[in-house]
């Protein structure tokens, strides 16, 4: 019963609050108004791209939906809509392939005004880039010392931030869509889970945002397998570079397990690799191409426009590199051995995707960490600015101060130079507060023990020897010592007897024969060899 009782491992569980520092984990912040109004129409750079005729994202944005809704069509020579929504989500993932080819896109120094943390001035230097495959360019605060310690309003992290952007949306999406920041807390250098658990910062409002830190201790057992860490993870975060893609390292997590178990399966389904999701490095260098919405860089830069000749029937042309029209249903079929890959991709790629949102993936051989911090954040939504006149002329202050030193720094600053001209219209429209602060500085630990260790089991069979027959542990190791020095002197015996083993050699003896006359003895003692001797044992 004892030993049925320790080799089911059973353990036990503490509550302990904990009273200490706060250690503030990473924040990584993506505007969901993905494209910038500023930078969105110049040129980005191409081998293909038509001398004097720039293409920027907002320009390919709209037309590469329109490409997408063709080649999902059965019937290529059916009518076209206008504006292809249902295609949106298609075209902007595409644009994955140029997108940090130039400045497209906001960066920190013009989206961070203000910055507190820890009641300590900071600025968009302690901010980095992260490339999400879905927001494009987000940002990550990742200070070097992120100790809290104080709690309440204005403690943790203070932010004031400004994005002057648009997006294209499908019809869900767009009823689904609050502009503003999504805001994603994870432990220090783990990839971040954008479609996880966030909070939404709103424009126009100020969001207060109260963290509440847990940390689960527990013990690796049979029933819960358990690591103390996971192995580094390696994504590819950009691809778009005429250099090559570019890659980044983070600290493992469970999350990494299931990602790659979902975009296995886009491999060994489709060949690809899905657009919206992280993807690995060496399952993307496997894949051919990497991802399932790779297309051929010319129809980016190419116009794609709409046509109704009819009032029944609508169909989509696209310019040529002599810049001149033709219908694009022409283009796709001239060029049809280069898209049937693309639509068979795709069309794998939405039953894939379809098949995962509806049955998800088996992570059940996932490892997991034994020890897991987690952060519950409770937000609260005030109409922030209440007076656009005077915020507006203090957020001006503040974008002229960003402004001055970026231009120090030789920074692009048309975004902070329309801020400064528009303040008032872009304040009311286009900014908004977030103070990310925790509750307290006690933290919510459950420890995991083992509630019947090997001691303990010691030290109830000695008390039921004891019980039983008057013994205790230490007479059954007197035993067990007795027993160990009597197997040794049974073995050094038989050694030495093994060694005392006497050899007897006795000589055959000689038969006498009749000698003929005139034998020589002497010649035949020298001549004659002498039988081998018997061995006896």
């Amino acid at each position: 019963m004892l030993v049925q009782q320790y080799t089911s491992y059973p353990v036990s569980t503490e509550l302990e609050a904990r009273t200490d520092f706060f250690e503030f984990p990473d924040v990584t912040i993506c505007s969901t108004n993905y494209l910038s109004v500023t930078y969105g129409y110049d040129p980005v750079p191409s081998p293909v791209a038509v001398p004097g005729r720039a293409r920027g994202l907002v320009d390919m944005i709209y037309d590469v939906s329109r490409f997408f809704h063709l080649l999902n069509q059965t019937d290529m020579n059916a009518s076209v809509p206008v504006n292809p929504y249902s295609s949106y989500r298609h075209g902007k993932l595409a644009l994955n392939k140029i997108a940090y080819r130039s400045k497209q896109l906001p960066d920190p120094y013009e989206i961070v005004l203000l910055c507190r943390f820890n009641s300590i001035p900071c600025s968009y230097l302690n901010f980095t880039i992260y490339k999400d495959d879905e927001l494009f360019k987000c940002m990550t605060f990742a200070p070097l010392n992120n100790t809290v310690v104080r709690a309440g309003p204005g403690n943790g992290l203070y932010l004031l931030m400004y994005t002057y952007s648009s997006s294209f949306f499908t019809d869900e999406e767009e009823i689904d869509d609050i502009p503003g920041m999504k805001v994603v807390l994870h432990p220090r250098g783990v990839k971040p889970n954008m479609n996880g658990p966030h909070v939404m910062s709103p424009l126009k409002y100020k969001t207060e945002a109260v963290i509440d830190t847990s940390i689960q201790e527990k013990v690796d057992r049979s029933s819960y397998r358990c690591l103390e860490s996971l192995p580094n993870a390696t994504y590819i975060t950009d691809y778009s570079q005429l250099t090559g893609p570019e890659n980044e390292t983070f600290r493992g997590s469970t999350e990494d397990c299931r990602v790659r178990i979902m975009q296995q399966e886009y491999l060994d389904t489709c060949g690809c690799l899905a657009t919206h999701l992280p993807k690995p490095a060496d399952l993307y260098y496997m894949a051919q191409p990497g991802v399932c919405h790779d297309i051929n860089e010319h129809v980016l830069f190419r116009d794609i426009f709409y046509r109704r000749p009819t009032s029944s029937y609508t169909y989509y042309t696209i310019r040529n590199d002599s810049w001149y029209k033709y219908p694009l249903m022409d283009y796709v079929a001239t060029n049809y051995d280069m898209y049937n890959g693309t639509i068979a991709r795709l069309d794998c790629y939405q039953r894939v995707l379809d098949r995962q949102n509806r049955e998800g993936v088996d992570t059940h051989g996932c490892p997991v960490l034994c020890r897991v911090k987690s952060h519950e954040v409770m937000p609260r939504y005030y109409h922030w600015p209440n007076s656009v006149k005077y915020s507006g002329k203090a957020v001006s202050n503040l974008a002229t101060e960003a402004l001055n030193e970026a231009k120090a720094r030789g920074l692009d600053v048309r975004g902070l130079k329309d801020l400064v001209s528009n303040y008032e219209s872009r304040v009311k429209y286009y900014a908004g507060v977030l103070d990310l602060y925790p509750r307290d500085l006690i933290v919510q630990m459950s420890i995991e023990s083992w509630a019947y260790p090997l001691r303990n089991f010691f030290s109830d069979l000695g008390g039921i020897l004891g019980l039983w027959i008057g013994a205790s542990i230490v007479t059954l190791v007197e035993i067990l010592e007795l027993a160990m020095y009597g197997a040794l002197l049974v073995h050094k015996k038989l050694a030495d007897r093994k060694r005392n083993q006497v050899i007897v050699i006795k000589p055959q003896e000689q038969q006498q024969e009749e000698k003929p006359p005139g034998y020589n003895h002497s010649e035949l003692e020298t001549d004659q060899q002498m039988p081998e001797p018997k061995v006896e044992l």
